[in-house]
């Protein structure tokens, strides 16, 4: 296997057998723990993909922790981790710049799928959680008449798309619901952004979270 392909993940978790675990857990990946200290003041930001950190490290400045770390790499995503934590809490991390929450106290045995999902633009959050975060993030319907126009190009395989992200739904999720591949969801999505003219799946989300309205 060549290590120079693999996606590198750094991991920021203070307690030692919670980031064993994760190491373990994440074994398919190249692995480098640190202190939040020691991954700012590093300069090896280049390769590092994604960043697995606990949610004691963000202490009580959640956006300026988050803020830090994605200016020493601004290309790097972030996934918290760490105790239950209230849908609301979950929604501002979100807005704050993480993409996604993975709950430590479940088995960590769907945490290589929450990597997998996070390093391909999705999120990794419980799907009522998206629910809530599209209500702050759009508290008023507007959908312009060109935007309704584009949801008429739609074919209706785009359409069902576009509708189950609009509920939260993943990739895998989608694939199996329509029995499709994931393949064929991502080439599904690459049109409906293309179509709309939008720029993600959350804005897709919200837009026809207007539409329901």
């Amino acid at each position: 296997m060549n290590t120079n392909t693999l996606p590198r993940i750094q991991v920021i978790i203070p307690e030692q057998d919670l980031q064993h675990a994760v190491d373990s857990e994440l074994s398919a990946y190249l692995v480098t723990n640190s202190t939040l200290d020691e991954y700012i003041d590093s300069s090896n930001h280049e390769d590092v993909a994604l960043v697995v950190c606990h949610y004691s490290v963000l202490q009580d400045d959640h956006a300026s922790t988050i803020t830090k770390m994605k200016a020493v790499s601004p290309k790097v995503r972030v996934l918290v981790i760490g105790p239950s934590c209230e849908s609301t809490e979950q929604v501002a991390l979100l807005k704050h710049g993480a993409r996604g929450y993975f709950d430590s106290t479940t088995s960590l045995s769907n945490l290589k799928e929450a990597i997998h999902c996070i390093l391909h633009g999705e999120v990794w959050i419980e799907r009522h959680v998206i629910s809530g975060l599209i209500d702050e993030l759009s508290q008023q319907p507007e959908v312009s008449e060109s935007q309704r126009q584009a949801v008429s190009s739609l074919s209706p395989k785009e359409l069902e798309v576009a509708q189950l992200v609009s509920h939260g739904a993943t990739n895998k999720m989608i694939a199996k619901n329509m029995a499709i591949t994931e393949r064929t969801v991502k080439a599904h999505l690459t049109a409906i952004f293309h179509k709309m003219d939008l720029a993600d799946r959350l804005s897709l989300a919200m837009l026809f979270r207007d539409l329901r309205e």
